[in-house]
């Protein structure tokens, strides 16, 4: 879709979830909201390449506050959302190996873990995934509540609901100057001019280079390529959980009746198209292969992409301090899926002068915790 000119209360830049989930809020609230995409599909980059799995016991104490406090709205998403489920029953297992026992004695005793894991023997781990060679199991978490979640389904409700509240998606389109004058943000984009007083960016691994054109500090951001490939493992695998090392070296997890297998690389990356590494390839199927008595001969798949973080690991969720009408809702890393719903509402809630509410407040949710502020960073 091209325009000459539109104007808005909100731009969102990026449509991948997080983009797409706060203009949901944003535009079901009555705000008027483009939403400007850079690709032809909304999600092409990281949204669309994620391992698509909600574990409760992942990430810092604010990614967990977030998260739980999301997982009602994937529970139960609103009336006309999605006609498919967005969570289906998985299970997590986090294998121990024989030098990684007192490590899993603390991640077992770890008082956030106490509700979320159970210690399962060596001959029960093997059990649920029977791949694994027995010798590399020494001990194991297993993880109940751990499930899938449908990204397509998710992306897809909120798209629709934004568009059903009046919003407006611009795709194919790249911003190519930002100027602020009398309150508003007026952007030049390669469809047209857009303007609102304010920009919320959530341009993924490219929210730097967006800042720059705004003329923000950049908050620091890292993108990290991960690998997943996906291969035939020649026997049924739909009950299987997602299997972890403990030391998150290596996972696999069924995925459309292929196993998806990855080395959990973190490779800091510019931003890009990201494709997988022939390294990291090899480095995948190596480490699989030393852990399972999978073959692996041929690949069904590949794919690679961009998890981007701060220094913190948490996300960044607030205005700038240094330009009027710029917010930053960014740096979700491995964790944008599962705490979309709660980090959507609380971009609504604060882009319109709100405050977090306070059942976020008392896990350590705070706008001090989430805001940009924190990240004080001249490029040194």
């Amino acid at each position: 879709m091209t325009t000459s000119s539109k104007s808005a209360d909100f731009i969102i830049v990026g449509a991948g979830i997080a983009g797409a989930s706060a203009a949901y809020e944003l535009a079901r609230g009555g705000a008027r909201v483009i939403v400007a995409e850079m690709e032809e599909n909304p999600g092409y980059h990281t949204t669309g390449r994620s391992a698509a799995t909600f574990v409760g016991c992942y990430g810092n104490e604010v990614i967990r506050a977030i998260s739980a406090a999301s997982k009602p709205f994937l529970e139960a998403p609103p009336d006309g959302f999605t006609e498919f489920p967005l969570l289906t029953l998985r299970g997590a297992m986090y294998v121990a190996g024989p030098d990684q026992m007192a490590a899993l004695d603390e991640f077992l005793s770890d008082p956030p873990n106490a509700d979320l894991l159970e210690r399962i023997e060596p001959s029960e781990a093997v059990r649920r995934a029977p791949i694994l060679r027995p010798e590399i199991v020494a001990g194991a978490a297993f993880e109940p509540a751990a499930q899938d979640i449908d990204v397509n389904a998710l992306l897809s409700g909120y798209l629709k609901g934004f568009r059903e509240a009046g919003g407006w998606l611009v795709t194919k389109t790249q911003i190519t100057a930002m100027l602020r004058r009398a309150g508003v943000w007026e952007i030049e984009t390669t469809a047209g001019a857009l303007s609102a007083p304010v920009v919320i960016n959530a341009a993924g691994a490219w929210a730097d280079e967006i800042g720059y054109l705004a003329g923000t500090q950049p908050v620091g951001l890292v993108p990290k390529r991960r690998t997943a490939l996906t291969v035939d493992p020649g026997q049924p695998i739909a009950s299987w959980p997602l299997t972890i090392s403990l030391d998150e070296t290596w996972y696999f997890r069924p995925e459309a009746g292929d196993l998806l297998i990855s080395p959990a690389d973190e490779t800091p990356s510019a931003p890009c198209d990201c494709q997988p590494d022939e390294l990291d390839i090899a480095t995948c199927i190596d480490r699989i292969q030393q852990v399972t008595d999978l073959e692996i001969s041929r690949l069904v798949s590949k794919r690679a992409g961009l998890r981007t973080f701060v220094h913190d690991k948490s996300p960044v969720c607030g205005f700038a301090d240094d330009v009027d009408g710029f917010f930053w809702l960014v740096g979700q890393g491995g964790y944008g899926i599962q705490t979309a719903p709660v980090l959507a509402r609380l971009t609504a809630v604060l882009a319109t002068g709100g405050e977090v509410p306070p059942e976020l407040v008392e896990r350590g949710v705070t706008s001090q915790a989430l805001g940009p502020g924190r990240l004080a960073f001249d490029g040194d």
